[in-house]
């Protein structure tokens, strides 16, 4: 027997309304003998497998808590509080075991689509429906559809989607108007939640003097913003729906902040309402230029930067870093901006003590045109990091310059990845290419009718694969192509698109290499082995075999051993492929028909070959067949034989005579091909022979 207190081990399993393993914790109370109370004694975590172990140390009657991590309290079994639960006897290390526990978690279900029905990957989250505390969060699955577990009492639900207006539960605007909802263990349904796009703010900066504003900041209160291109204009999407407070910084320092309208004071900005999916305009703005500077400075390094087309860039980062012994020790000590000409200056390193060598690094990964193409950052002298770039000596007194910039300017890639209709599509597009080290690219943004583009490759030539995250379809290379051998390749330019790359792919796996047999002969009682081919997905793909006479299945499995019931038949192999929602099938070609093996003997004397064959257990005087010669006249790279036919004949009785005379002189590599008749198999047999 177990020694009094000894530690008793508590099982079990918590499942949601659905049916799911759910995560969360176990909390033990343990009565006291006096008063009869229970208190708190013991806490287990319980992971999303929803498995319960529990090691209690004291004897005693224990009442059992599950708690989800959205506040969801239930306690043992199906009671609602602690009055109403079942104590549990815990004694002498015995065993405790809960079983099965269903906890009635409350769920909120529904889908989120756009306006065309479109599924949406939205984030869900809900909300104390009285004091707006976070309560959890969830994201719509490729279909649209989501499970938000919930609190017992109401909450208020948020969906928020790129490019599309954040909403409350039932069409509000803000968490004031939300509609509460209260959730239920079976999922109170919603059902289908339709999002409007987003709105929009834009405008024009320009000086006081009219002339377009690039790379002015424009933001509003809630964290959205956009930079102006080079004609001064600027949209700032996602904008919250509401009043917002618009602002106008320059990063370069050439001219003043303000608010909308022509104010510095936030107090006095002129709000910008939006509408749910409106695009406000014509939120201009003129600046001033800022205030001159008056300290004295130097200018100890100085230059311009450029892109490799010719054009000045505005607004690049340049960061001047000192150069210790040991790289990994090296600091930054001054940045400063490339302004509307493209030029910059360093005005601080003469400041820093015991330095005068400096390496320079330029970087222009914001731009004001949202259109542009990437620039790829650069140090001075072209190196692509800090150990390969030469230092620069600052001299006191002494601009050191021109420090120029070349910048790489990147071309891209558009069009557009589409599915079965009625079937989901996350799509994603990758760009595997090589040139100058860039390995592979992944950059595309997706707009909600399927297109993509993508600014931000470096000149050279790629294969792009185009795939489907959700895994409904399969993937394949530009154009068409299931595998990266035979994709076609695309070449991209400095500042070019190349566009039209339009891919619709399909919901099966294809075979690329169609599926094989170890050998083109059947023989009774000779093992052969299935091959699965090459398919359009390889990667965790699973494969199934049949072997086959006709259309009758006649065995299963990697391999299938013929016997005397096959003679005379032809074998096929059918492979299924599958890979997640995805499968194809693919057939073998045939065998030859089944038979005992041959065994073929030739002997060439002049222009005169004689052959023996014979298949035990059929006798010699009942093997017969044809025998046609031919010479191996190239192997290719890939191992594809090319043979020219020299001579046919037959075989009775296990013999036969054949003519090589139509043999040129010299050396010859023949292969004899042996097919025999009744029960004997097929065969062949290779011979070097003189002509």
């Amino acid at each position: 027997m177990a020694p009094a207190n000894a530690a008793s081990v508590v099982t079990g399993g918590v499942t949601d309304g659905f049916g799911n393993p759910i995560g969360g914790y176990l909390d033990a109370y343990l009565q006291d003998p006096d008063s009869g109370s229970y208190f708190f004694e013991d806490r287990v975590y319980v992971d999303n497998n929803g498995y319960i172990e529990d090691t209690l140390d004291t004897d005693g009657s224990y009442k059992f808590e599950f708690n989800t991590y959205t506040g969801y309290e239930e306690w043992f079994k199906d009671a609602a509080d602690e009055a109403t639960a079942a104590p549990i006897n815990v004694a002498a290390g015995a065993p405790v075991a809960l079983g099965a526990w269903t906890i009635d978690q409350p769920y909120v279900v529904g889908t989120v689509t756009n306006a065309a029905g479109k599924p949406l990957s939205a984030s869900i989250r809900a909300y104390d429906a009285t004091t707006g505390d976070s309560v959890s969060s969830t994201g719509a699955d490729v279909k649209g559809s989501f499970k938000i577990p919930t609190q017992t009492g109401p909450v208020k639900l948020s969906f928020d989607a790129s490019d599309y207006a954040l909403e409350y539960y039932a069409d509000a605007a803000d968490i004031v108007s939300a509609l509460p909802v209260t959730g239920t263990a079976t999922g109170a349904n919603l059902g289908n939640i339709v999002l409007a796009p987003s709105g929009s703010i834009s405008g024009q900066v320009t000086s006081d003097a009219g002339a377009p504003l690039e790379f002015v900041e424009v933001s509003t209160d809630d964290g959205q913003s956009d930079y102006t291109d080079k004609n001064g204009v600027y949209t700032i999407e996602d904008v919250s729906t509401g009043a917002n407070t618009v602002s106008f910084f320059d990063p370069i320092g050439e001219y003043a902040f303000e608010y909308f309208n022509n104010v510095t004071d936030e107090d006095l900005a002129t709000p910008v309402t939006v509408g749910v999916g409106q695009a406000v305009g014509g939120i201009n703005a003129g600046l001033a230029a800022a205030p001159a500077d008056t300290t004295t400075k130097t200018v100890e390094i100085a230059g311009a930067v450029k892109d490799n087309l010719g054009a000045p860039v505005v607004g690049a980062v340049l960061t001047a870093y000192n150069t210790p012994a040991s790289p990994s020790d090296r600091q930054q000590f001054e940045t400063v901006l490339s302004n509307r000409q493209g030029n910059y200056a360093f005005t601080e390193l003469e400041k820093v003590a015991g330095e005068n060598q400096f390496k320079i690094v330029a970087d222009a990964s914001v731009q004001g045109d949202d259109n542009a193409f990437a620039l790829f950052g650069s140090w001075y002298g072209g190196g692509q990091d800090y150990e390969r770039a030469p230092a620069v000596t600052v001299t006191p007194g002494t601009p050191f310059g021109p420090v120029d910039f070349e910048l790489e300017r990147a071309g891209g890639i558009a069009g557009s990845v589409t599915g079965l209709a009625g079937t989901p599509l996350s799509p994603s597009v990758s760009v595997v290419g090589v040139p100058d080290g860039a390995g592979t690219f992944t950059g595309v943004d997706f707009k909600t009718d399927s297109t993509f583009e993508g600014r931000a490759l470096r000149a050279g030539t790629y294969k792009v694969r185009f795939s489907d995250f959700s895994g409904f379809h399969a993937a394949e290379w530009w154009k068409d192509k299931a595998n990266v051998d035979d994709a076609v390749l695309i070449t991209v330019k400095s500042g070019q698109m190349v566009g039209g790359l339009n891919a619709v792919l399909g919901n099966q796996l294809s075979a690329v290499e169609r599926p094989s047999i170890s050998s083109d002969y059947a023989w009774v009682g000779k093992a052969l082995s299935a091959k699965p081919g090459s398919w359009t997905v390889q990667t965790n793909t699973d494969f199934t075999y049949q072997w086959l006479v006709g259309n009758t299945v006649v065995g299963q499995g990697e391999s299938y051993t013929p016997t005397t019931a096959n003679i005379g038949d032809r074998l096929t192999l059918r492979v299924t492929a599958e890979n997640g929602r995805l499968i194809g099938t693919a057939t073998s070609t045939a065998t030859t028909k089944v038979g005992y093996q041959p065994k073929i003997k030739v002997k060439v004397k002049g222009d005169k070959a004689s052959l023996k064959v014979k298949a035990p257990p059929v006798k010699a005087k009942k093997v017969k067949g044809t025998v046609v010669v031919k010479e191996i006249v190239k192997v290719k790279d890939d191992g594809t034989i090319k043979y020219k036919k020299i001579a046919k004949g037959k075989i009775k009785k296990g013999k036969g005579t054949i003519s090589l005379s139509k043999l040129k002189k010299g050396k010859h590599k023949l292969v004899f091909f042996f097919t025999g008749k009744g029960k004997v198999g097929s065969n062949d047999v290779t011979k070097k022979v003189k002509g």
